[in-house]
């Protein structure tokens, strides 16, 4: 039995990888929805509101992970330099040569509120995050998800179709 093609291994990898990712971003997502559900209750205190906080930057950096892995495979990496994250997200919304465009430009602009939020909460104390803000940044971080999905799952359609020879584009 032949040994299965470098290109359709990495592709094959790639697909496993986008969905273990999704599948725990899904359930980050899920606890995301029980601490608003507490926050709507009037059932939230300071640790529900640096729950969300942390959980917040962990939705961003695990859509940021899914990026990453797209980007190392199909476009060789990501940039070098402090930026580097803003401009994954950037490219990552437009096609190129190698890939469809990743992201939406309504996910990439929610995404890029989320890594902005990202930065505050790596780098204040947890007592000066403002609770109105984590909660409006919640609630928009939930109404995304739909959307980062559709786009996660519209992108591995197309990976699906690149490793399927009789589409044209495959092996």
């Amino acid at each position: 039995m032949a040994s299965p093609d470098p290109w359709q291994r990495q592709l094959s990898d790639l697909q496993l990888d986008l969905r273990i990712e999704r599948d725990k971003l899904s359930e980050l997502v899920g606890s995301l929805e029980r601490l608003e559900g507490r926050m709507q209750a009037g059932r939230a205190n300071s640790k529900t509101f640096y729950s969300a906080a942390l959980r917040l930057q962990s939705l961003y950096t695990g859509v940021e992970r899914c990026l990453v892995l797209i980007v190392r495979v199909l476009n060789g990496g990501t940039s070098e330099g402090s930026d580097w994250h803003r401009q994954l997200l950037d490219r990552m919304a437009i096609a190129t040569e190698s890939r469809p465009a990743v992201l939406s430009p309504t996910v990439r602009s929610g995404l890029a509120e989320l890594l902005a939020f990202r930065h505050v909460v790596r780098h204040l104390y947890a007592y000066e995050l403002e609770e109105d803000r984590v909660r409006l940044l919640l609630q928009r971080a939930i109404a995304l998800w739909p959307g980062i999905g559709a786009d996660l799952g519209r992108f591995q359609a197309w990976l699906e179709e690149l490793r399927t020879p009789e589409s044209g584009r495959g092996a």
